[in-house]
């Protein structure tokens, strides 16, 4: 009543339903209610309160209160932290200072949120519509996924573009300005999106950077209420997915796209889906009736020299009966072991040197062995599952229980008085192993480094080495066969090494290809390279298995000749490009690792073992001796030349 504010502003901390804390007449915390601030505004709308900015945690529920009497109210729709609060109320006031509208303040305060991350969480609230900025609602935020200068992927991916940047704000990466933090702005975009519509052709399916943006759009709508939804569009394309794309799309509704007279149908159904709509193929029967149909797309024809043999896309894991896969003396070792009863084995090694692909084969032995496999990928345990220790035990044993077709005793199992590893011990022992009685049972579990950065890892992976101790003294436990797939050294997670499954049973240790196994893949492909090419290319690539075949099929396929290969092995648009620009876009906003990559690259020293096991996980140092070096001679080109700290 004194000061008669046109603004006014609540700088402190909110509880959701609960209200805003304020204090009493004597100090004490104090919550006051929505009714209640809403009944005071009430008052003051006739005394000139114009705006009300409630900078606070979860007070979005106050802010749609109040907006039922202030023509503009700011409320916040989650947590905020203080950092975030503060640079939005400095871009607002500003904006209002200059003598800008409070919309307009308002998307300025929340453009200063994109790199922390919060930038979804202020709402702005208005009296005539007594719901979000209608912009907000109406215009839809659209990210494009496809792979670049493809056809038809590129065309289609652009007409897409135009035609529906006239209603939303749609982003493309043709759009981004020389000078851009590509892989920052990347997740940005993705991270605000509403939708991500991703082009799928026989080319994008096999793309690391389509997989990669697939994955940051599937991990963000979970915690994000579904946001960004996944539309997939197949361009021509009528295989069924292949893993791991599938278990993020096969459950999704798709569109199809045959040739350029589709175009103006596909715009359509896009636009429907975007307006809430769904894209035209969701029943099975549908979709089975156009894949039915599906033969495998024409590889590029190869020289004459590779013939008979067909190439092969160097994409993800390998065929059991690849004529590509280079056998190593682990493969033997794996397969003899998992032939035998109740054993241990973990496979380890950097990112992309063929640990996958050697687990199918031992899954391949064990099958033929007569045993029961349960392939568990932990990619797929999703952020809430990893940070809540008793439902990531129960949709363990759910997701072993689903695989093999058992009935689900979760819940009953659940109700016992016990630590989550107790009871999923005695669920695996008591329903699943009893359940399958004498015939045995392979759990293979790829990727298990998502669950290293849990609190809950060392009762995780205690729990398997208990099951592989109990092998010892209780003959059920035998049956059971534990196959591990790292990137990362354990070692350097694990509190209690007495208590890890990685060091014990049969260990393999998977390392690049030598130049013996380069010179076979080289010949297997054709001997596209003569011998000096050879050598250039492994002084370039290393033995890296993924880089090397890679490279030998595209000049195998006549996509690129030798000259180009070198010439333009750092290009965004060249050989490698999409590779480097994922592993760019993975280590983005992760300081430490930058600072320890750079300086391996420029000192072959890392001055942090925690940084350099980081670093080796992710497949880009390896150790010699005492000397740390980049894991090839291309990433440290790359990254000397685009990392930044």
């Amino acid at each position: 009543m004194d000061t008669q504010p046109q603004i006014v502003h609540l700088c402190g901390h909110g509880a959701g339903e609960d209200g805003i804390v304020l204090e009493d007449d004597t100090g004490q915390i104090a919550l006051v209610q929505a009714d209640a601030l809403s009944g005071m505004f009430k008052l003051f709308a006739r005394k000139g309160v114009e705006c009300v900015l409630l900078n606070a945690c979860y007070s979005e529920v106050q802010a749609e209160a109040i907006s039922q009497h202030i023509e503009y109210v700011i409320g916040m729709n989650s947590t905020i932290g203080d950092k975030a609060a503060i640079n939005f109320a400095v871009a607002f006031y500003d904006a209002l200072a200059a003598g800008e509208e409070v919309e307009f303040a308002y998307d300025l305060g929340c453009s200063q949120l994109i790199g922390l991350k919060e930038y979804q969480t202020p709402v702005l609230k208005r009296k005539s519509l007594n719901s979000p900025v209608a912009q907000k609602t109406t215009r839809q935020r659209i990210f494009i996924s496809y792979k670049r200068d493809v056809e038809p992927d590129q065309p289609v991916a652009l007409e897409i573009f135009q035609a529906l940047s006239q209603q939303h704000e749609v982003f493309i990466d043709q759009t981004m300005l020389v000078g851009t933090r590509w892989a920052e702005r990347i997740e940005a975009e993705i991270r605000q999106a509403d939708f991500l519509i991703v082009f799928l052709s026989a080319r994008s399916v096999h793309s690391e950077m389509v997989e990669q943006e697939i994955r940051m759009a599937h991990e963000f709508a979970q915690v994000q209420g579904g946001r960004p939804a996944i539309l997939p569009v197949r361009l021509a394309y009528r295989q069924p997915f292949q893993y791991p794309l599938s278990a993020y799309l096969n459950d999704i509704n798709w569109a199809f796209w045959q040739s350029a007279e589709d175009t103006p149908r596909l715009i359509a159904e896009l636009t429907q889906a975007i307006s809430g709509g769904e894209l035209p193929f969701d029943a099975a029967q549908a979709k089975a009736a156009l894949l039915e149909t599906s033969e495998p797309s024409p590889l590029p024809r190869p020289f004459a020299s590779a013939q008979p043999v067909a190439l092969e896309m160097p994409e993800g894991t390998m065929d059991t009966q690849s004529a590509f896969y280079v056998e190593r003396p682990s493969d033997a070792i794996a397969i003899r072991t998992i032939a035998q009863r109740g054993v241990t084995i973990a496979i380890k090694g950097p990112r992309q040197v063929g640990k996958s692909s050697l687990l199918i084969r031992a899954i391949e032995a064990a099958v033929n062995a007569g045993k029961r496999v349960t392939f568990l990928d932990f990619q797929l345990f999703d952020k809430a599952a990893l940070t809540d220790a008793e439902l990531f035990f129960q949709r363990f044993c759910r997701w072993l229980t689903y695989e093999l077709e058992m009935e689900d005793r979760v819940e009953e199992y659940w109700k016992t008085p016990l630590g989550n590893s107790q009871r999923c011990t005695r669920y695996v022992q008591r329903h699943i192993l009893k359940e399958l009685g004498k015939t045995p049972l392979v759990l293979a579990m790829d990727e298990v480094d998502k669950v290293f950065d849990a609190d809950f890892r060392n009762d995780f992976f205690g729990m398997l080495r208990s099951w592989h101790n109990s092998r010892a003294t209780t003959p059920i436990w035998k049956q059971l066969d534990l196959t591990l797939v790292t990137s990362t050294e354990p070692y350097q997670l694990i509190d209690d090494l007495n208590q890890s499954p990685f060091n014990v049973g049969q260990v393999i240790e998977l390392q690049d290809f030598t130049p013996e196994q380069v010179t076979d893949l080289n010949r297997r492909h054709g001997s596209p390279l003569n011998s000096s090419q050879e050598r250039q290319l492994i002084v370039l690539l290393g033995g890296h298995p993924y880089l090397v075949r890679r490279a030998l099929y595209l000049v195998a396929s006549q996509q690129t000749s030798t000259t180009e290969l070198f010439a333009n092995a750092t290009a965004d648009s060249g050989p490698f490009g999409e590779h480097l620009r994922r592993h760019l876009s993975l280590l983005h906003d992760k300081t430490e690792l930058i600072q320890g990559l750079l300086q391996i690259i420029r000192q072959n020293t890392c001055d942090d073992k925690r940084i350099f096991w980081r670093l080796r996980g992710a497949g880009l140092v390896r150790e010699e001796g005492r000397v740390v070096l980049p894991r090839c001679q291309l990433y440290a080109n790359y990254f000397r030349e685009n990392l930044r700290e």
